[in-house]
Protein backbone atom coordinates (compact mmCIF):
# COMPACT_ATOMS: atom_id res chain seq x y z
CA UNK A 1 0.00 0.00 0.00
CA UNK A 2 1.48 3.40 -0.90
CA UNK A 3 2.09 5.98 1.79
CA UNK A 4 2.49 9.72 2.19
CA UNK A 5 5.21 10.97 4.53
CA UNK A 6 4.28 14.43 5.87
CA UNK A 7 7.48 16.45 6.24
CA UNK A 8 8.16 19.83 7.74
CA UNK A 9 11.65 21.36 7.66
CA UNK A 10 12.94 18.01 6.30
CA UNK A 11 11.66 16.17 9.38
CA UNK A 12 9.04 13.44 8.97
CA UNK A 13 6.14 14.30 11.26
CA UNK A 14 3.49 11.82 10.15
CA UNK A 15 2.87 8.85 7.88
CA UNK A 16 -0.43 8.14 6.10
CA UNK A 17 -1.33 4.94 4.28
CA UNK A 18 -3.29 5.61 1.10
CA UNK A 19 -6.29 3.28 0.83
CA UNK A 20 -7.49 2.07 -2.57
CA UNK A 21 -10.40 4.51 -2.21
CA UNK A 22 -7.97 7.45 -1.85
CA UNK A 23 -8.04 10.33 0.61
CA UNK A 24 -8.62 14.08 0.86
CA UNK A 25 -6.32 16.83 2.14
CA UNK A 26 -7.35 20.27 3.36
CA UNK A 27 -7.99 22.75 6.17
CA UNK A 28 -11.40 21.31 7.08
CA UNK A 29 -11.48 18.62 9.78
CA UNK A 30 -13.73 16.65 7.41
CA UNK A 31 -10.62 15.72 5.35
CA UNK A 32 -8.65 12.53 5.84
CA UNK A 33 -5.53 14.69 6.29
CA UNK A 34 -6.25 17.90 8.19
CA UNK A 35 -3.76 20.76 7.75
CA UNK A 36 -4.06 23.70 10.11
CA UNK A 37 -2.57 26.18 7.63
CA UNK A 38 -4.33 29.38 6.45
CA UNK A 39 -2.81 29.02 2.97
CA UNK A 40 -4.57 25.67 2.48
CA UNK A 41 -8.12 25.58 1.10
CA UNK A 42 -10.82 23.78 3.10
CA UNK A 43 -10.87 20.98 0.52
CA UNK A 44 -7.53 21.48 -1.22
CA UNK A 45 -6.61 18.22 -2.96
CA UNK A 46 -7.36 14.53 -3.11
CA UNK A 47 -5.40 11.38 -3.82
CA UNK A 48 -7.44 9.06 -5.99
CA UNK A 49 -6.69 5.43 -6.78
CA UNK A 50 -7.56 3.57 -9.95
CA UNK A 51 -7.51 -0.20 -10.26
CA UNK A 52 -5.85 -1.59 -13.38
CA UNK A 53 -6.91 -4.74 -15.22
CA UNK A 54 -4.16 -6.77 -13.54
CA UNK A 55 -5.49 -5.82 -10.08
CA UNK A 56 -2.74 -3.34 -9.26
CA UNK A 57 -3.46 0.31 -8.49
CA UNK A 58 -2.17 3.66 -9.69
CA UNK A 59 -2.71 6.91 -7.83
CA UNK A 60 -3.33 10.49 -8.90
CA UNK A 61 -3.18 13.73 -6.95
CA UNK A 62 -5.95 16.12 -8.02
CA UNK A 63 -6.18 19.79 -7.09
CA UNK A 64 -9.73 20.68 -6.03
CA UNK A 65 -9.68 24.24 -7.48
CA UNK A 66 -7.72 25.43 -4.46
CA UNK A 67 -6.80 29.08 -4.02
CA UNK A 68 -3.03 28.51 -3.79
CA UNK A 69 -2.70 25.45 -6.06
CA UNK A 70 -1.16 22.05 -5.49
CA UNK A 71 2.42 21.39 -6.57
CA UNK A 72 4.21 18.15 -7.42
CA UNK A 73 7.99 18.36 -7.60
CA UNK A 74 7.70 22.18 -7.53
CA UNK A 75 5.38 22.25 -10.59
CA UNK A 76 1.74 23.42 -10.32
CA UNK A 77 -0.72 20.68 -11.27
CA UNK A 78 -4.43 20.16 -11.75
CA UNK A 79 -4.03 16.36 -11.95
CA UNK A 80 -0.85 14.29 -11.78
CA UNK A 81 -0.07 10.56 -11.91
CA UNK A 82 2.02 9.89 -8.81
CA UNK A 83 5.37 8.14 -9.05
CA UNK A 84 7.58 6.85 -6.26
CA UNK A 85 9.44 9.68 -4.46
CA UNK A 86 7.21 12.50 -5.84
CA UNK A 87 6.91 15.46 -3.46
CA UNK A 88 3.45 17.00 -3.12
CA UNK A 89 3.32 20.56 -1.77
CA UNK A 90 0.09 21.84 -0.23
CA UNK A 91 0.48 25.16 1.56
CA UNK A 92 3.45 24.82 3.89
CA UNK A 93 3.07 21.04 3.99
CA UNK A 94 5.30 18.70 1.99
CA UNK A 95 4.33 15.08 1.43
CA UNK A 96 6.64 12.47 -0.05
CA UNK A 97 4.78 9.75 -1.98
CA UNK A 98 6.29 6.32 -1.38
CA UNK A 99 5.05 3.45 -3.53
CA UNK A 100 5.88 0.44 -1.40
CA UNK A 101 6.18 -2.52 -3.72
CA UNK A 102 5.00 -5.49 -1.64
CA UNK A 103 7.21 -7.94 -3.48
CA UNK A 104 10.39 -5.92 -2.96
CA UNK A 105 9.65 -5.63 0.77
CA UNK A 106 8.79 -9.31 1.12
CA UNK A 107 12.25 -10.57 0.17
CA UNK A 108 15.70 -9.60 1.29
CA UNK A 109 18.46 -9.87 -1.27
CA UNK A 110 21.56 -11.79 -0.28
CA UNK A 111 25.03 -10.72 -1.24
CA UNK A 112 28.49 -12.22 -1.21
CA UNK A 113 31.88 -10.63 -0.86
CA UNK A 114 34.06 -10.43 -3.94
CA UNK A 115 37.80 -10.88 -3.96
CA UNK A 116 38.08 -7.09 -4.33
CA UNK A 117 37.99 -5.40 -0.90
CA UNK A 118 34.81 -3.36 -0.34
CA UNK A 119 32.96 -4.82 -3.36
CA UNK A 120 29.80 -6.84 -2.75
CA UNK A 121 27.82 -8.83 -5.35
CA UNK A 122 24.07 -9.46 -5.11
CA UNK A 123 23.03 -13.10 -5.46
CA UNK A 124 20.05 -13.93 -7.71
Amino acid sequence: MPILIHRQNDIAINKYEIPDTGLTIGRSIKNDIFLEDPSVSQFHAKIEGKELKDGSHIYFVIDLDSTNQTFVNQQPISEHLLCDQDVIEIGMGHFKYIDEDKESLATTKQFKKSWIPGILILKD
